[in-house]
């Protein structure tokens, strides 16, 4: 569906130019590409310092502005010396808009961002992730485009927004031959089968459905939002034999839930205040005994978070989250309380060409961290150099001390155009 809506909007954009032949110009006028190219390389930190990450990406946009619409298709092209399977052409967005007074629609492949978190997702859950890399992509790259149609009702100080998304898009994790792919250990003489990933079907039912209502009030803005779901991640249900040889069958299925969510933010002289929290209803939590199934569970997502700019080209953004696990059972691999701190430092220097960055992010329960340090050169319009590193730590249960061994120094050239 999305490639045939992605053709749609191409012939849209390119069509018409024998019959306007005429008026090229003006066509030219209203039709703009645009892109970009980077090749990344990394070094693990580790010897024997192998890559451990390894590509080049391009990115080409189109756009037109037809005064009534206004249409926008941007295609992937990948190459990927380190992970097999990436495709080597993808449909990234296209879409179609048209802005009314006081409200607009828009169509198609499209990237919606929820939420006021700085490089985590509470609220911010329209767009399914994709985790091929675990989280060493930045947030923009994480996030899945969906297939949707968006509704806002715009007022002076109130938005409503309503999407429905006819099309599932689950989340993506690495495979078994990627470096940040995990395997797990079965007891000797076990057989384990392992089924498809029931996904639910296309059909009007099993549409996924949002709303959002935001004010804009003096002094602060805030929103309360409702998303009927299906869970990114499927809940991995299984029946277990010990009828002679001992033997488990994994069936994944994907399941309904319900996403409310509330954020707020304030300034203050140089401060921003930000709070937000989402309660997920009917959400699927794995068991330590694989006899026990996953079991069906609320909780409620939090995070309070502060931003500064003091000034010098120096930002510091603080925040302080975690997940409460109603109801929670001991057999549960989810901790009732889990809570994890972030802190992004980022400085710009030689009048702005040069950017210093670095965010560390602090497991409280597993006591593991993720920590990336980034340095941006623009060395002319368009033209970046950028250095980093890539640094896991802690113990290797943990949710970032597991990757200690995919820590990696890299560097990576990107062009837009």
């Amino acid at each position: 569906m999305g490639r045939l809506f992605a053709a749609v909007v191409l012939i849209i954009l390119l069509a018409g130019a024998e019959a306007m032949a005429a008026e090229v110009p003006e066509w030219l006028e209203r039709v703009a590409l645009s892109g970009w190219i980077e090749g990344v390389q990394s070094a693990a930190v580790k010897a024997p310092h192998d890559p451990v990450t390894s590509r080049a990406r391009m990115r080409l946009i189109a756009e037109a502005d037809w005064d009534a619409v206004y249409a926008n298709v941007s295609v992937d092209a990948e190459k990927n010396w380190k992970i097999d399977g990436q495709k080597a052409l993808s449909l990234h967005e296209g879409w179609l808009e048209h802005v009314g007074q006081g409200w607009d629609v828009r169509l198609g492949r499209q990237t919606i961002i929820w939420g006021r978190a700085d490089g985590v997702q509470i609220t911010d859950v329209i767009c399914p992730p994709d985790y091929t890399e675990s989280i060493t992509r930045d947030l923009d790259e994480i996030r899945i485009p969906v297939e949707a149609a968006k509704v806002r009702l715009l007022g002076s100080s109130m938005d409503l927004e309503m999407i429905w998304i006819p099309v599932f898009q689950s989340a993506t994790l690495p495979g078994r031959d990627n470096p940040w792919g995990s395997e797990t250990s079965w007891p000797a003489g076990m057989t384990v089968v392992q089924n498809d990933t029931k996904k639910p079907d296309l059909s009007l039912g099993n549409s996924e459905v949002a709303m959002k209502l935001a004010a804009y009030r003096s002094g602060y803005d805030m929103s309360a939002s409702v998303f009927y779901t299906w869970d990114d991640f499927a809940a991995n249900h299984r029946t277990v034999s010990t009828v002679g040889p001992s033997s488990v069958e994994f069936s994944p299925r994907y399941h309904r839930m319900t996403v409310l969510g509330l954020d707020f933010a304030r300034p203050w002289s140089d401060f921003v205040f930000r709070f937000e929290t989402a309660g997920y209803l009917g959400r699927y939590f794995e068991t330590r005994q694989l006899a026990i199934d996953p079991k069906r569970k609320n909780s409620v997502k939090w995070l309070g978070g502060m931003d500064w700019t003091p000034g010098g080209d120096w930002s510091v953004i603080a925040q302080l989250y975690g997940e409460h696990l109603l109801n929670h059972e001991s057999c549960l691999v989810a901790e009732r309380d889990e809570v994890s701190t972030t802190l992004h430092v980022s400085k710009k220097v030689l009048r702005q060409t040069l950017t210093l960055s670095g965010m560390v992010y602090y497991s409280v329960n597993d006591q593991d961290t993720f920590f990336r340090a980034k340095a941006d050169y623009e060395w002319s319009d368009g033209l970046h150099f950028l250095v980093g590193a890539d640094l896991f730590n802690g113990r290797h249960s943990g949710s970032y001390g597991r990757y200690e061994d995919n820590s990696q120094l890299w560097v990576k050239v990107k062009y837009s155009f």
